[in-house]
């Protein structure tokens, strides 16, 4: 009986030890791996469906690289913007669109803001109200790249 009630008695203690460091911290929602490899790929599929070649980046809420896609015919320089405006909109939790319209309408010098890219083509997924990750893209008009990231998104679950 004596080293049941010990067993009980350390069960308890690393239990409410564990609480309270979790009362430190909060959760952080995001992506997971399968779903960006699943958003890449369904970003490929309307690509191709709309005759567009392009790179794609899914990023995660910190906007750290998960998964990305080059389709083939897409200009090397894409590789880069595509991850950047998925960075900007994973570290601004906003739709790139933003950026360009406020510099584009207001002449607002935000380009020199590190890590903002005025640019079409950077949306971010959210479930709920949270933001898990982001999508960039790269290779076409700007038009066809953000119609091409909010289908994308709103695609998101």
């Amino acid at each position: 009986m004596k080293k049941i009630l010990i067993a009980f008695a350390s069960t308890i203690i690393c239990a409410s030890s564990a609480y309270a460091e979790s009362a430190s911290t909060a959760p952080q929602l995001n992506i997971t791996t399968e779903a960006a490899l699943n958003m890449a790929n369904y970003a490929i599929g309307l690509a191709e469906k709309r005759h567009l070649k392009v790179c794609v980046a899914i990023e995660d809420t910190d906007g750290n690289l998960v998964a990305f896609i080059r389709m083939q015919g897409a200009y090397a320089g894409c590789v880069d913007a595509s991850i950047a405006k998925a960075t900007s909109a994973a570290r601004f939790g906003r739709n790139t669109i933003e950026f360009f319209e406020a510099v584009r309408t207001q002449s607002l010098p935000i380009g020199f803001v590190p890590g903002i890219l005025p640019a079409a083509g950077g949306a971010v997924f959210k479930q709920g109200d949270a933001i898990v990750g982001s999508i960039g893209t790269s290779g076409d008009t700007n038009e066809a790249e953000q119609a091409l990231v909010i289908d994308t998104a709103k695609h998101f679950r």
